[in-house]
């Protein structure tokens, strides 16, 4: 492993044009990195979004989104998922951020909080900061790198839940 920085990852998904909650989040919870993950409906410049490092969405209309990242100092590949089938498997996911060689996977477009284990790739939802269609109310993520765990927040700022990655 890469000698990397120890970071607070915020992580963001499907606000859907609702306004505020996004800056919201990044007020209450702001890491070193801030990744929005799509379906914003917001343009590319738009004042909510210029905290986030961000990607398209599948309902996202503005073309300078990028599809897909990486940042090296987390280890992190992130996009939306709609190019990956995540609604269906997370492998095809897990198998891009590799080729990065991420330790991590972000990807949003399901509406479920989630965090698991694909084959050594720590895949992770923060589920829809809007719109959720998991068993959780809407919600987003952070993530401490150097503990490998992942607090769930509600749209109040209340922890939903904590997973500890290595012990999934």
């Amino acid at each position: 492993m890469r000698g990397r920085i120890p970071i607070r990852i915020l992580i963001i998904s499907d606000n859907h044009g609702e306004q505020g909650i996004s800056y919201d989040a990044y007020g209450r919870n702001a890491g070193e990195l801030n990744i929005h993950l799509g379906d914003s409906e917001f343009h590319y410049d738009d004042t909510e979004m210029s905290h986030f490092n961000r990607v398209k969405g599948n309902v996202d209309g503005d073309t300078r989104y990028p599809i897909e990242e990486y940042n090296d100092e987390a280890q992190a590949f992130y996009t939306h998922g709609h190019f990956y089938d995540v609604k269906k498997t997370r492998q095809i996911l897990a198998e891009r951020a590799r080729e990065y060689g991420a330790k991590y996977a972000f990807y949003g477009h399901s509406h479920i909080a989630k965090a698991e284990n694909v084959d050594g790739v720590y895949c992770i939802n923060p589920g829809s900061i809007s719109e959720s269609k998991g068993q959780w109310p809407e919600s987003y993520a952070v993530l401490d790198t150097e503990n490998d765990i992942v607090s769930f927040y509600d749209r109040s700022h209340q922890i939903l839940e904590e997973v500890s990655l290595t012990k999934l």
